[in-house]
């Protein structure tokens, strides 16, 4: 069998390359964990709950079942009973829907709701199977240059506030998806498959993590 192997990378706290993301943007790139998305919920005084926790999916090569492994590791976690929404990334090619069988019920996108053209709650889709499940497509008709940092930030915040686990289903490259997916990640998990250009590839996203 041809399956595909999986990495963990863990990155609390670390500083990231201010060149990584594009400069284009008005945003200080100096933490990997920009404060909106790190704040605890509920109150003062410590008795507030900590946010969800934010993995991110991804790999250098395409096609070696990032969309797959992001869905099967979502689905696992919604099934122990933590509620878990994964997002596609994939802006203007996204599958996640397909794998999932939603993708007859998407009415609204992750660009949607960075736009400000419909609230988070009404593009996010509940699975009729886990309880526990939820998932907030990508746009297919918009490209990625859609995502900025600051309306990446705003959505991971309030799906965080909710959620136990948001799971980010990354495209593959080094390109705008992948970089911003990364970026408020607290864990990374690399999907290769056993073939030189995905293993080098692979190591070359773990420069990035």
């Amino acid at each position: 069998l041809y399956r595909s192997s999986v990495m963990l990378a863990s990155r609390s706290s670390k500083i990231v390359n201010t060149r990584f993301l594009s400069s284009s943007s008005s945003h200080p790139f100096v933490l990997s964990h920009p404060k909106d998305v790190d704040t605890i919920i509920g109150g003062g005084g410590g008795s507030g709950t900590k946010r969800g926790r934010i993995v991110c999916v991804t790999s250098g090569k395409g096609g070696v079942g990032k969309t797959t492994s992001a869905a099967s590791f979502a689905t696992g976690l919604a099934s122990r009973g933590h509620k878990t929404c994964v997002v596609d990334f994939d802006i203007g090619l996204r599958n996640l829907d397909i794998h999932l069988g939603m993708e007859r019920r998407v009415i609204f996108d992750f660009v949607n709701v960075l736009m400000e053209e419909c609230s988070l709650s009404q593009a996010l889709i509940k699975d009729k199977r886990e309880k526990h499940l939820s998932m907030l497509a990508a746009s297919q008709t918009r490209d990625k240059e859609s995502l900025t940092v600051e309306g990446v930030e705003k959505v991971l915040s309030n799906l965080s506030k909710t959620f136990d686990y948001v799971v980010l289903d990354s495209p593959a490259g080094i390109e705008s998806g992948a970089r911003h997916a990364m970026y408020f990640a607290d864990d990374a998990i690399i999907v290769t498959n056993p073939e030189l250009s995905s293993c080098r590839d692979a190591d070359k996203m773990v420069g990035f993590v």
